[in-house]
């Protein structure tokens, strides 16, 4: 019971910490304009250039907040950060509790150097607007507010085009095991740009999970309890491959009585799930497993049980398995399907 009781917290522990994981913004691309810069980290460079984050929208609600506040311009070693945070899938309602405002000294300069020696300039202006999103972090450097209407204009779309098709063109070569710092000067005709590839933080980690199912098997219905172990590998900050094996115990009612009430069955079984989503607000979890019986406490199966799985993950906490068991190589066929939740 003690080894339970120890399982179950160190369960819940995992499970808390990583619901409170948010994602490695691994790509950093800094956009420098006439007297202001734009940086964008993401988790993906391209898919959150200036032109794709509807930039324009979010500069007309900038505005109409910031015209509601008043401001005490900066002093000259001062910067202002006013912070915005999204609350929900886009930023369509704020209020001013959901915005911060913070002051900082301006010491010495922030400074990018590349391999080749090139150096950039990090952070400029006096202000700057900060943007939080789940998946992505923007800021804005400006020399005043009022230097905004710059986003509005036909410049900033034709800038912020050939940007993005400097980026999509140069990008190509970069494995996407690697994380992308780029810096880019569009003050000219032509886009100057300075990228530096470097090895990704890894997101690999070792997972362990508890859950619940049930289902119907062999026109019957079957609960179960599973636990599973497995190791997780990423790429810029995403869960792409699991591997896992599982521990499962089925109880099937079907010979159930007043003194023999709980005679389990239980699974051992190999698991690969993939995730085909390059986004992270919608994984595209499915895999498959393969499993044997393991030890076999009444005549609900047979003797040499296997089953084959394809999973189907609906979201965190549900998922879909049809099923097919069979023994003795695929002798005796029945069908089967569990919905599973984990905790």
């Amino acid at each position: 019971m003690k080894t339970i009781t120890t399982l179950f917290i160190f369960l819940f522990i995992s499970q808390t910490l990583a619901a409170e994981n948010s994602y490695f913004k691994g790509d950093t691309i800094r956009y420098r304009f006439d007297k202001m810069l734009v940086e964008v980290s993401s988790t993906n460079a391209l898919s959150k250039s200036p032109e794709k984050i509807q930039m324009q929208e979010r500069i007309k609600q900038v505005q109409k907040v910031l015209g509601e506040m008043t401001i005490s311009s900066p002093a000259d070693d001062e910067r202002v950060t006013i912070s915005f945070r999204e609350t929900g899938d886009g930023m369509t309602t704020w209020n001013f509790k959901e915005i911060s405002l913070s002051r900082e000294k301006k010491s010495t300069k922030n400074l990018a150097v590349f391999d080749d020696g090139t150096i950039f300039e990090k952070e400029y202006g006096r202000y700057c607007l900060l943007f939080f999103y789940r998946e992505a972090e923007v800021k804005i450097f400006v020399d005043n507010l009022a230097g905004l209407e710059f986003f509005l204009s036909e410049t900033f779309n034709k800038k912020a085009q050939q940007a993005a098709e400097f980026l999509a063109k140069e990008t190509i070569r970069i494995n996407n095991k690697n994380y992308v710092r780029a810096c880019l000067d569009l003050r000219g005709d032509d886009v100057k740009g300075y990228i530096q590839n470097n090895s990704n933080k890894t997101s690999d980690m070792l997972i362990i999970s508890g859950g619940v199912g049930s289902g119907w098997v062999k026109n019957t219905f079957v609960s179960d309890f599973n636990l599973k172990f497995g190791i997780g590998f990423g790429k810029k900050g995403m869960f792409k491959n699991l591997y896992s094996v599982e521990w499962s115990l089925m109880y099937d009612f079907s010979e159930s009585n007043e003194n023999d009430f709980f005679k389990v069955n239980h699974f051992l079984s190999l698991y690969w799930d993939h995730n085909f989503s390059n986004t992270p607000q919608q994984d595209k979890w499915y895999g498959f497993s393969f499993g044997c019986l393991k030890k076999r406490n009444n005549d609900f199966f047979k003797n040499n049980t296997f089953r084959f799985t394809i999973n189907k993950k609906i979201n965190d906490t549900f998922s879909v398995s049809p099923e097919i068991y069979f023994n003795d190589f695929f002798k005796n066929v029945y069908p089967g399907i569990r919905l599973q939740v984990a905790f």
